[in-house]
Order: structure tokens, then C-alpha cells, then sequence
């Protein structure tokens, strides 16, 4: 099996009322993979003058966390489907 980078996400658990929502988000493009806001637009403004370039884009994954359930269950299918999906990302993030 290839060895696969980590993946740096920000991970936040939102709450209204009894519903609750884990959230995995993070901004990709040009091979980075950025958690930090102003970091992506630092990139942003720096590829506009070095590449001519000034997309990107922002990546959420969201699962729905039934009452009663265990947050690990959530995370587990959250990475689940990165494990699944995310090889086929490049295809519709600019690179």
C-alpha cells in the first residue's frame, strides 16, 4: 500500500439544539493543503503575482452526528470516505 501524506484538516463539532454535526475543512490548490484562513488568501494574492493564477478552493465534508451517537463514529466516517475519495480530488481542484 503507497504511503500517503497526512492530511491537516480543521475539525469542528457544530451544535443547535439536540443536532449535532461534525465538520472536517480545510482550502486546497496548487498541491496545498491550508487550515489556516489567511494563509489561503496569503497564497492567493502570492500565485496571482507568481502564476497568474487565483483559484482554489475550499473543501467541508459534513456528517450528520445522531443523538445518542459517539463523535468517534462520525470521524470514522468522515475518514472513511477521504481514505475513498480523496486520491480523485485532483481531478476537480486546481493543481
Amino acid at each position: 500500500m503507497p504511503t500517503v501524506a497526512p492530511l491537516n484538516v480543521n475539525r469542528v463539532l457544530m451544535q443547535m439544539g439536540e443536532h449535532q454535526q461534525l465538520v472536517y475543512y480545510w482550502f486546497q490548490g496548487r498541491g496545498r493543503n491550508i487550515t489556516n484562513e489567511y494563509m489561503a488568501k496569503w497564497y492567493i494574492f502570492w500565485d496571482s503575482i507568481t502564476r497568474n493564477r487565483t483559484d482554489g478552493a475550499l473543501v467541508r465534508l459534513v456528517t450528520y452526528v445522531p443523538e445518542g451517537s459517539d463523535i468517534a463514529d462520525a470521524e470514522a466516517r468522515l475518514d472513511g470516505f477521504l481514505a475513498d475519495y480523496y486520491s480523485m480530488f485532483p481531478t476537480y481542484i486546481p493543481d
